[in-house]
């Protein structure tokens, strides 16, 4: 059963570990993985794990309320001519944080000690991420609750890919579930309610794992947190240490429902940020196709 999170590490451990497993640059999939990617798309099924928002969104007229906390707001214009008219936005939103959508998080996001890995920019992922992806349905395959503050454990991790007929491969992209549904609150806090994350006794085998990106239902970081002193050790670990680009806040529900359904829990996976220049991260589409 998934536990409560409780400290396993301190922070001198913790920059032990970084010190002992972080990689030079990002490794990005190779053409091969791209290839034995696109050879488990046989039924023709796409399923988007993409999120909107947190609640409350806004008005369908895209404009704010007064002292109404909005994740993000649209300026609105048209432009009209003879017979015709065109409206027109302008988007501004919270790229992370528990109000925005589903995004990635590229390297720079976060750093370590002031390291920042080599090609660790956003625009360094204008190709994508296209590789076999492998859901990790822990709650779904064990048929177990995962409250807020409590942690997913290693043994539950190796007992859902066995149930599951699926070995990893590094280079794949790895889909946690944590078990969230429904829609989230923009009035939320990340530093103060408590959060499902990945424990960190696994922090060592994702190392050897080595997956091209990670993909998760909530951050992957249980609030509170494993590592003293340290509130977030997985997007460390991930964007500063192993070149891991990380997706937060995506909906896996369908993904969830069509593996099961298709008692398969490998596919094409691929996850497109938009190429903005300076940016931590961006929204994403994760897509994956059967």
């Amino acid at each position: 059963m998934p536990r409560p999170s409780a400290p396993l590490m301190t922070r001198d451990e913790f920059a032990d570990l970084v010190s002992r497993v972080r990689v030079e640059r990002r490794n990005p999939p190779a053409p091969r993985a791209v290839r034995d990617a696109m050879a488990l798309v046989t039924e023709g099924v796409v399923v988007s794990a993409a999120e909107g928002p947190a609640e409350p969104s806004l008005p369908a007229t895209g404009r704010a309320e007064p002292q109404v906390p909005q994740p993000y707001a649209l300026s609105r214009w048209v432009d009209e001519g003879e017979g015709w008219g065109a409206a027109n936005h302008r988007l501004e939103l919270d790229i992370h944080g528990v109000a925005s959508m589903t995004h990635i998080d590229a390297l720079d996001h976060f750093r370590w000690e002031d390291r920042v890995l080599p090609g660790g920019e956003l625009d360094d992922l204008r190709a994508g991420l296209v590789t076999r992806g492998v859901l990790i349905d822990v709650p779904g395959v064990l048929g177990v609750d995962v409250d807020p503050g409590d942690v997913i454990t290693r043994a539950e991790i190796g007992e859902t890919l066995r149930r599951q007929g699926v070995e990893l491969r590094r280079g794949d992209a790895l889909y946690f579930r944590l078990g969230r549904d429904g829609a989230r609150c923009a009035h939320a806090d990340l530093a103060a309610d408590p959060m499902p994350g990945l424990s960190f006794e696994c922090a060592e085998w994702l190392a050897e794992v080595a997956p091209s990106v990670v993909v998760t239902d909530a951050g992957l970081d249980p609030n509170p947190s494993e590592v003293e002193g340290v509130p977030v050790p997985w997007h460390i670990l991930l964007l500063a240490a192993l070149g891991v680009p990380l997706v937060d806040m995506a909906a896996l529900g369908g993904l969830c429902e069509t593996a099961a359904r298709l008692n398969r829990y490998e596919f094409a996976s691929t996850i497109a940020p938009l190429p903005i220049p300076a940016s931590s991260g961006s929204p994403v589409n994760p897509l994956a196709l059967f």
